[in-house]
């Protein structure tokens, strides 16, 4: 789906113009498309999406959404032959999508650090660095363009990238950071590799570890059915809440390792999962799990290296603030807070080393879940629609009006309606619910506003949803969540 700037349209007239012209030059002599080749990579039409006019708006939705449109006196309107928002994938492309995902996951790699010894000087080192980069981030805009795949806004400064290189080399332990909600998303599989390349290439034993921050926001046969898909894979995980760390541990052992014994009496499918590999650990049981799964050194007095490293906002600085048990480093919800990493001693024993916050390359299948996985910013948004619906379509209708004490009024499927409220029936039963009114647009509901709140409180975990594992019902993985009661 290509998105189109207008720059210098100045009326519907010059727009619709515009984009015939632009239409019949992408068409080449035989009729087809041959826009494929020279379109700009997703990364750079993710940004052109956030700042398009209404007007251009609405004629990339209608050519997305491959609908007619009709316009007398500037009354536009988008003929839609279903419920279908034109910013999200059918049931059908999503499947053609995850396919092509699949196909070439193993191409979603990291920029690597070049080989260097004493004898290499600081200018060639840089070369050797900024060309392995460059050439990195080709593959990774070919990837892009060559398979129709949508990957994340990720980290193209060199610097963030050359102070992950520092932690991993320094690190005898790699601790990935994930929040509990979308693990997988914000897991990079291509990290671990080259923890593993390195420890090779150095002649020294690195780990790596996935810690499940917010595991709190997880029930515990959610966190059951990740320790299953974890262990089967071989992947060495631990639970933890940063925002739990703080309560007394004999209320985490009643209301944690308790409930963990009954669900467990409960349910024998699971029976290769015990209590302690869902338990939500303390952070002293985390400081010993750092112990115990660095490598043993030679000498008792050596210091462990623990490198921290994940997306920001998945809780990273909170887990160390947790740690340490004071404010020594600063949380915040804007990108990119902490620059350069620096190492923060928990023990005598302990070193961690924090890595600035970073976007890894990853696949998503839409802007909206890039949104909704608080990778785009939310303030910046133009285009809501697509975030909106994606929240509709996984919170069931009546636990929406539940958390806000509102009614959604849905179209019912006599009258072509599916079941699910779309975009703009959550968005106006919010707005007039909470009084949020454009006064500019005749007393309308402002559905801006109530976007971005909605939006806000999903990436927050107000309104709670968790991605399954792999081959796992997202409707059945979350069934306890909404109808526990």
């Amino acid at each position: 789906m290509v998105q189109k700037q207008y720059r210098h349209a100045s009326g519907l007239g010059h727009a619709i113009i515009n984009s015939r012209n632009r239409r019949n030059q992408r068409t080449g002599p035989d009729g087809t498309d041959s826009s494929q080749e020279r379109r700009q990579p997703n990364w750079m039409r993710l940004q052109s999406v956030t700042q398009e006019r209404d007007l251009d708006e609405f004629l990339s939705t209608a050519e997305l959404a491959g609908t007619d449109f009709t316009a007398t006196k500037l009354n536009i309107k988008v003929l839609h032959q279903d419920q279908q928002n034109p910013y999200l994938l059918t049931a059908e492309q999503e499947v053609e999508t995850s396919r092509r995902q699949q196909t070439h996951r193993q191409q979603l790699t990291v920029p690597r650090r070049p080989a260097w010894d004493d004898t290499t000087s600081p200018e060639e080192l840089d070369r050797r660095e900024r060309s392995s980069f460059l050439d990195w981030r080709r593959a990774l805009a070919e990837l892009e363009e060559q398979h129709d795949l949508l990957l994340t806004p990720f980290e193209r400064n060199l610097e963030v990238w050359r102070q992950l290189w520092r932690v991993i080399e320094r690190s005898c332990v790699v601790v990935q950071i994930l929040d509990a909600r979308n693990p997988l998303f914000y897991r990079s599989r291509d990290l671990e590799e080259y923890v593993r390349e390195l420890a090779e290439r150095q002649g020294t034993d690195k780990r790596n570890l996935l810690l499940i921050n917010k595991a709190d926001m997880l029930t515990v046969r959610q966190r059951r059915l990740w320790a299953r898909y974890f262990k089967r894979e071989g992947i060495s995980f631990a639970f933890f809440s940063a925002a739990m760390a703080g309560l007394e541990e004999a209320f985490m052992e009643l209301n944690v390792r308790d409930e963990v014994s009954r669900e467990l009496s409960r349910e024998q499918d699971l029976d290769d999962v015990s209590p302690e590999d869902i338990h939500i650990l303390s952070v002293s049981e985390l400081e010993a799990l750092f112990l115990r799964t660095a490598p043993q050194t030679e000498n008792e007095t050596d210091k462990i290296y623990i490198g921290l490293v994940g997306y920001p906002n998945v809780g990273k600085s909170s887990t160390i603030n947790a740690l340490i048990g004071a404010k020594k480093v600063s949380v915040s919800a804007t990108p990119g807070k902490t620059k350069h990493f620096q190492t923060i001693h928990l023990s005598d024993k302990v070193i961690l080393c924090d890595c600035p916050g970073l976007v890894f390359p990853n696949f998503a299948s839409t802007k909206a879940d890039l949104v909704c996985n608080g990778v785009l910013p939310i303030d910046q948004l133009r285009e809501y629609t697509g975030p909106a619906a994606l929240v509709a379509q996984r919170i069931p209708k009546e636990y929406i009006e539940k958390v806000y004490g509102i009614k959604i009024h849905a179209r019912p499927e006599i009258d072509g309606g599916t079941g699910i409220p779309t975009a703009e029936e959550l968005l106006g039963a919010y707005a007039v619910a909470r009084g949020l009114i454009r006064s500019s647009k005749g007393g309308r509901p402002d559905e801006s506003k109530a976007a971005r709140v909605i939006l806000k409180d999903f990436v927050k975990g107000k309104l709670l949803y968790s991605q399954p594992p792999p081959e796992t019902d997202p409707v059945e993985f979350n069934r306890e969540t909404y109808f526990s009661n």
